[in-house]
């Protein structure tokens, strides 16, 4: 019973989070520090509103670098896309000279398959984002 009742509690402060970043609730440093969650749909809501609010300082920059080592399958939403897919998909949509620099870099290393799943992220973002 008290388990349950931890459960409940971490999925109504996950659920309460991800509101929050949808809301725009959170300061551009809180939205950033959830980009260091271990909740991944913490940090796609995040993704979303940086791109959305085009966030595009050097500290976003690196947390979405780092966030792009999370592309298999345990990090994955639908269709083999994960995290890791959708950081790449941010740095390319943020479209400033140091997020592409780090897109491109990262890119040149990865499977065809990731390249698909990072195009495909992409599509999904900017249609999530209404950007263009």
């Amino acid at each position: 019973m008290i388990h349950g009742v931890i459960y409940i509690n971490r999925k109504n402060e996950l659920d309460d989070k991800v509101r929050h970043i949808r809301q725009n609730e959170l300061s551009v440093q809180e939205l950033i520090e959830c980009l260091d969650s271990k909740q991944i749909y913490i940090i796609s809501n995040t993704m979303i509103r940086i791109v959305e609010l085009k966030i595009n300082n050097t500290l976003v920059i690196e947390k979405l670098q780092n966030l792009t080592q999370y592309m298999g399958e345990r990090y994955t939403f639908a269709e083999g896309i994960g995290i890791g897919h959708f950081a790449m998909a941010t740095l390319s949509i943020l479209n400033t000279s140091d997020s592409l620099k780090a897109y491109h870099e990262i890119l040149e290393n990865l499977k065809e398959v990731d390249i698909q799943r990072i195009e495909k992220a992409i599509v999904i973002l900017n249609d999530l984002t209404n950007t263009d």
